[in-house]
């Protein structure tokens, strides 16, 4: 996880300097602390969504689509014999793991803090 978190985090901080001197301002740190955070927020999100996929969240609506719209797969399966065609009750359960959603979301929770105290920094 540290190996992850690490680079999500160091390319966070230099994609957020190079946008920085794109931008070609005056208040170089003011923009810095924005992109930050931006960035962080952008990863919060992602991560979050992540974490509510991986806990199985979404289950409940693919089962129920592929039961609707499975309905014709579900007779082609039946005369070919197909067993890989039908919707089992198995998927209600399933749990997925992603490697990167712990690393994400500390990468961007410590991103937040740092734009945040920056901006007290700005601020004094």
């Amino acid at each position: 996880m540290s190996k992850h978190y690490t680079l999500s985090l160091f390319s966070s901080i230099i994609l957020a300097i190079i946008l920085t001197f794109i931008q070609g301002t005056a208040d170089f740190f003011l923009h810095l602390t924005n992109i930050i955070f931006y960035i962080g927020l952008t990863l919060f999100v992602i991560g979050g969504f992540l974490l509510i996929v991986q806990s199985g969240f979404f289950n409940i609506t693919r089962y129920g689509i592929r039961k609707v719209f499975g309905l014709s797969e579900e007779k082609i399966a039946k005369m070919t014999g197909d067993e890989t065609l039908t919707v089992k009750k198995e998927m209600l359960y399933r749990r997925y793991s992603f490697t990167s959603t712990k690393p994400l979301l500390m990468a961007a929770i410590t991103l937040i803090v740092l734009s945040v105290a920056f901006t007290f920094i700005i601020i004094s």
